[in-house]
């Protein structure tokens, strides 16, 4: 590696290092003065990092924040739990408004990880906790993320085996094209006792600041507790908060 080069490196690093959890944001002049970096080094540095999704700019500021690309760094689960801290809140307030526990997952290595988890007062256990992984076609937080995906990464799960888990779980090419189908038209899956009897999930996808679909917010319950409320109250909860999750994360619709 030349020097120039190790240059950029260190130059682009000591830029991601500014943020932390008292400086989420920051504008271009105080990068420059922070790094007493060049103005136009800076912003030539600052456009390959938005560029590779590791800083992200919020349109209605134009201040620039870490981008959720940069979780591939080191690929640590918890680093993600670290960038969503500011979708906790809205998922206990979620997990309140509608008294089932909530979650927010990625997909990782085939499966769906569970990475934050906001339990209800009822006593529901479930592999769901955080850090535990679940098979992508028979829940609704992995078909949610799935459908987005590039057509490698969705025909390798729909070529796999789809093990049934009940009586309702998607196990043909057909049946999981049409669910995915589903959602990428609606926006939102629903996985009525697929993987657990007597359980529903619902859940909408998460976007990064590019739009990319990368995550997703859920709820798993009891389905008799669904079907007395007004699942498309529900519905339409969900959706409206993985929204405002995704405009944490810097993507505005």
């Amino acid at each position: 590696m030349s020097e120039s080069v190790l240059s950029s490196v260190v130059r682009a690093l000591s830029i991601l290092k500014l943020f932390n959890h008292e400086r989420r944001e920051l504008s271009f002049m105080e990068i420059v003065k922070l790094t007493n970096i060049p103005k136009s080094s800076t912003h030539r540095l600052i456009r390959n990092l938005v560029n590779e999704g590791f800083l992200s700019q919020n349109p209605r500021t134009n201040y620039y924040r870490l981008g959720l690309d940069i979780l591939g760094l080191g690929g640590v689960i918890y680093s993600r739990h670290q960038l969503y801290h500011e979708a906790l809140p809205l998922v206990r307030e979620l997990s309140k408004e509608l008294e089932e526990s909530a979650q927010i997952c990625f997909l990782e290595n085939d499966e769906v990880t569970y990475l934050i988890r906001v339990e209800s007062h009822h006593p529901d256990h479930l592999l769901t906790q955080i850090g535990h992984k679940n098979p992508i076609h028979c829940t609704s937080e992995g078909l949610c993320i799935l459908a987005y995906q590039n057509k490698r990464q969705i025909e390798k799960v729909v070529q796999s085996h789809l093990y049934a888990y009940t009586d309702r779980t998607p196990t043909t090419r057909a049946a999981l094209s049409k669910e995915l189908q589903f959602i990428r038209k609606n926006g939102y899956c629903i996985a009525e006792e697929t993987y657990f009897k007597n359980y529903t999930s619902i859940a909408a996808p998460i976007r990064n600041h590019i739009g990319q679909v990368v995550s997703s917010l859920s709820m798993i319950g009891r389905t008799r507790r669904f079907y007395e409320q007004d699942i498309d109250v529900i519905v339409n909860k969900i959706k409206h908060y993985a929204q405002k999750i995704s405009e944490h994360l810097g993507f505005y619709d």
